[in-house]
This record gives structure tokens, C-alpha cells and sequence, in this order.
């Protein structure tokens, strides 16, 4: 909350070159990072080599389809990164609050990272459509989000009065979401479209994850365990980055960095979403 608000006073303060500034070191850094010792967790599945390799295989299966679904049809592609973005996003931070089924729990997961999507899309419509257009060719109208953000809007409404009704969850714990949302709608309107993703990203998602990882793998949450869990991933933040830096200067049609990040982000969320999964499970 208080990265939030003081992001919500930086990005009143500064312009859109300084903001995406920010942003893409808080993504390389942070972001990526949090994402760096799925192998890890995996291996802590069963202690039994097969056991890993199998799991690392489903692992490496699913980049490589990311990347051909990439090749066969680039819109198809961000479509799934949204899609598989919005069920993490909503399964990271409503995991420990909500829990009926499965099924339930997919559907309230999925349309909160809809509407967080349909929100900060509709306020930065001109830079989503740079991205997108670089990408894919394609371009989202102001009616596809509205619609997106009208239905994900109602399905959450339905879904929270059932929660209420059923006394799954208690009255203050919605409305402390509804504040939380309304807060980053307006960090959303006052700052960049990179930035305002980053600090959702960042501070409402790959930090709680990270945490959560420590204590999945090393059992406690200590100043040891996060520095035992950097040292892991750090050589696969380093390789991450370094394939970040090659895609830039291979793909010599796009010529936003933002671009490039959006690529690197679809074809490791997908695995990511998978282990993370698997975690919770």
C-alpha cells in the first residue's frame, strides 16, 4: 500500500519517458526474478530424478508452444498472455481468501485479472495499441474493452454477492478489494501504461509470489531463505535478461522495448502459471 500510493505521487510527478524508465527496471528486475526458481520448485515435487525431468520436460513443452503459437498467429498469442496473466494475477493474490471449488475459484480468478486488464487498457488505449499493432497488426476498440470490463465487472459482482450470501467470505474483506481496485484505477489513469502495469506487477503480484516461494522451498520465511532464494535465481535472471537483450536486437521490425518485454513475459508466464499451480496445490 505504500509503494502504491507513493507510485500513485510519482507517476503525477514525472512524464512517460522517466515513468518507463522506472518500470522496466522494476520488470527486468523484480519481475523476472520471481519467476526464476520454478525449477526449483518443481524439484521440490518428490525427490526422484525422474520425477524432475518429467516435470522439466512439461516445463520446456510449454515455452516452445508458447513460441509457435507466437509464430502461427502474434494476437492469438497476447490473447492467451492475457487470458493465462489474468487467472495468475487473480489466483496469487485472492488464493488464501477465496476457496470454494475449483471450478468457482478459476472463474472469480480469471475475471479479476480481466478487469484489472480491461481497466488499465481502457485508460491507456493509444499505448496498448502501439504495442499491439507492432506486434500483431491488430488493434483493441474502446467498445471491445468496455464489454470486457462490463462483463468481468458483472461476473465479480454475482460471484462476491454468492460469496456473501453463503457466508464464504465476510462483507469487509470484499469491500477492502473494491478499495484496493479503486486505487489502482487510479494509479492506472495518472500513470504510463508500463507503469501502471509494473506496479501492479511488481507490488501487488511478483513480490507476495516471491515471498510465498521462499517458504515453499526452504520452509521458513527468514533473511537466510530470501537470500539463499536470490542467490538460485540469479543465474537464471541472468540468462533471462541476456535473451531479453538478443530478442531486441534480432527482431529488427519492433521498435518498442515495451514489445520485446511483453514476448518475454507471454512465453515464461505460461510455465510460470503451471508451476505456480502446482505449488498451490
Amino acid at each position: 500500500m505504500f509503494f502504491t500510493f507513493f507510485m500513485f505521487w510519482f507517476s503525477i510527478q514525472f512524464g512517460d519517458i522517466v515513468e518507463d524508465s522506472v518500470a522496466f527496471v522494476l520488470i527486468v528486475s523484480l519481475g523476472i526474478l520471481h519467476g526464476a526458481n520454478d525449477l526449483l520448485i518443481l524439484a521440490k515435487g518428490k525427490n526422484s530424478k525422474m520425477f524432475f525431468l518429467k516435470h522439466l520436460l512439461v516445463y520446456l513443452t510449454i515455452i516452445i508452444a508458447c513460441v509457435l503459437i507466437y509464430l502461427f498467429s502474434p494476437f492469438i498469442a497476447i490473447l492467451l498472455f492475457i487470458l493465462l496473466s489474468s487467472y495468475h494475477f487473480g489466483e496469487e493474490h485472492l488464493g488464501e481468501k477465496i476457496k470454494v471449488n475449483r471450478i468457482f475459484n478459476l472463474i472469480f480468478y480469471l475475471f479479476y485479472g480481466v478487469f484489472l486488464f480491461s481497466i488499465l487498457f481502457y485508460v491507456s488505449l493509444t499505448a496498448v495499441n502501439e504495442i499491439m499493432q507492432e506486434l500483431t497488426g491488430i488493434t483493441f476498440t474502446k467498445i471491445q474493452i468496455a464489454n470486457a470490463f462490463s462483463i468481468s465487472l458483472s461476473v465479480l459482482l454475482i460471484l462476491s454477492i454468492y460469496l456473501y450470501v453463503t457466508k464464504k467470505i465476510q462483507l469487509s474483506v470484499l469491500f477492502k478489494e473494491f478499495f484496493y481496485l479503486c486505487l489502482l484505477s487510479l494509479v492506472f489513469k495518472t500513470s504510463s501504461l508500463i507503469l501502471g502495469f509494473a506496479i501492479y506487477f511488481i507490488f501487488w503480484h511478483s513480490i507476495p509470489s516471491l515471498l510465498n516461494q521462499v517458504a515453499f522451498i526452504y520452509g521458513d520465511l527468514t533473511k537466510e531463505s530470501v537470500v539463499n532464494y536470490f542467490k538460485k535465481a540469479f543465474i537464471y535472471w541472468m540468462i533471462s535478461v541476456f535473451g531479453l537483450l538478443v530478442l531486441y536486437q534480432i527482431i529488427p521490425e519492433v521498435h518498442l522495448f515495451s514489445s520485446i518485454i511483453f514476448v518475454l513475459l507471454f512465453a515464461v508466464t505460461a510455465p510460470h502459471t503451471w508451476v505456480m499451480f502446482k505449488m498451490k496445490n
